[in-house]
């Protein structure tokens, strides 16, 4: 049976945009839609792999896929994406942001325009898709918008310093909506991740020290959340309890938490826990 987002007067939109969705979490949570019966656009620079994907969707849970390839990096992007869909007919009832990239590495050694795409893709891009596609939502009065955060949003991360401020964007962004959008009709919900099991996890330090997530069990999570109108999801007792506990921590310890994420910081903090209460006056940041 195919499933739409209603607002109860027959006005809905039928389609879930999916950005990012060629692969890892992007993937998985285009699979989540689909097995509940949404229609898929499904958007990234991989060609074959989402028509693979929209091939796949079609013939085991015989839903309506589309595909759009893009490139969120380059300016302008998300406003052609919307340009587009909206030529052909296409209403989004569920928008996806799921894309972004991930450098690793000191700030100061990683080249200054592999920030700025970090940022374009990560921040503007999710930034400028919320905005195109929110007002037709709040006007039809029914609507989800899913931004994929990551645990990395709630503490600083040493050699993932932007990835980590853009996550932390993320959050702050949704949340605010979650506010402004009550009554609505529509709802925002983050989905915050611990590290997950994807190509652009594996193929850095992070997941030496860190076993990653199952990027199914993340996605089916996220998609349970949107639907329901979650304000937050946080996959994982272990990241549960650093999103719930860090905001409560002396930022010293904070910032040894997130940098022992990547090994970097495991001594400092073990030596903040041993100490931690012992001879702070209270005043210490």
């Amino acid at each position: 049976m195919r499933r739409t987002i209603d607002n109860g007067t027959g006005r809905r939109g039928e389609w879930v945009l999916v950005t990012g969705a060629s692969a890892g979490i992007g993937r998985e949570l285009a699979r989540a839609f689909a097995q509940r019966g949404f229609d898929l656009i499904l958007a990234a620079r991989n060609e074959a792999a989402l028509a693979a994907l929209a091939r796949e969707l079609a013939a085991t849970d015989a839903v309506r896929a589309k595909t759009m390839q893009v490139d969120l990096s380059l300016p302008g992007a998300a406003e052609a994406m919307a340009e587009a869909l909206d030529g052909a007919g296409v209403e989004v009832g569920v928008l996806v942001n799921n894309a972004g990239v991930l450098f690793e590495g000191d700030f100061a050694s990683i080249a200054l325009t592999d920030h700025h795409r970090l940022l374009q893709i990560n921040v503007v891009a999710l930034t400028s898709l919320s905005r195109l596609f929110l007002p037709v939502m709040v006007k039809r009065g029914a609507g989800r918008i899913l931004n994929v955060a990551s645990i990395a949003a709630v503490v600083p991360v040493p050699q993932l310093a932007v990835y980590a401020a853009a996550k932390a964007y993320v959050l702050s962004l949704t949340e605010s909506l979650v506010v402004e959008l009550r009554g609505s009709g529509v709802t925002a919900t983050a989905l915050c991740p611990g590290f997950t099991d994807t190509a652009m996890i594996r193929g850095s330090a992070l997941a030496k020290h860190i076993p990653p997530l199952s990027p199914k069990d993340v996605a089916e999570l996220g998609c349970a959340a949107c639907l329901k109108g979650e304000a937050i999801c946080v996959p994982g007792l272990v990241n549960k309890a650093i999103a719930s506990g860090a905001p409560l921590m002396p930022r010293s310890l904070v910032r040894a938490l997130g940098g022992a994420m990547n090994g970097r910081e495991c001594g400092m903090l073990a030596t903040l826990l041993r100490g931690f209460g012992a001879t702070d006056g209270g005043a210490g940041r």
